[in-house]
């Protein structure tokens, strides 16, 4: 990130890191746009990862369940 300009990812890691909370990415949106992890590289056999701690990539499944035993959910984005 160039210094005149706010460094937005590492504002979120700093804020995921602070307050101890999962930073999970939809797999299906991420392998769209060729965001990769060493497993799903690995996987698609490509050679770089561009995924790092503290995301992680997961399915609906996971959001499916986060939903059933929370009190609320949030979210960002969308129209």
């Amino acid at each position: 990130v160039p210094q005149d300009e706010q460094d937005i990812a590492g504002q979120w890691r700093t804020f995921v890191e602070n307050n101890r909370l999962d930073a999970v990415v939809c797999i299906a949106a991420a392998l769209r746009r060729g965001v990769l992890d060493e497993a799903e590289a690995s996987r698609y056999q490509r050679p770089a990862v561009n995924l790092h701690q503290p995301w992680e990539l997961s399915g609906l499944g996971q959001l499916h369940e986060a939903a059933q035993n929370a009190d609320r959910l949030v979210c960002f984005g969308g129209d």
